[in-house]
């Protein structure tokens, strides 16, 4: 298996903008989870640096690749 970057998973959130803390939000990697969706704000994510400590995270998932600019104004119908 290759090496992993943690910021090429689709599970890794960054703050200030993404989340409000950075790390690894996969549900098996919260420290700390809320059931109800209002509570979203008191999740803890998993530190990435001790999960993909050697670069083989079992829950790597690349993400998704956003459509070129042209072909969002397309699909908008412009």
């Amino acid at each position: 298996m290759s090496k992993v970057e943690c910021k090429r998973c689709r599970w890794f959130r960054q703050a200030p903008y993404e989340a409000n803390r950075t790390g690894c939000w996969h549900p098996d990697n919260l420290v700390s989870s809320q059931k109800a969706a209002y509570l979203d704000e008191q999740q803890i994510p998993g530190d990435y640096r001790k999960i993909n400590l050697r670069g083989d995270c079992a829950q790597f998932e690349s993400k998704l690749e956003q459509p070129s600019l042209l072909r969002r104004f397309l699909s908008m119908g412009a």
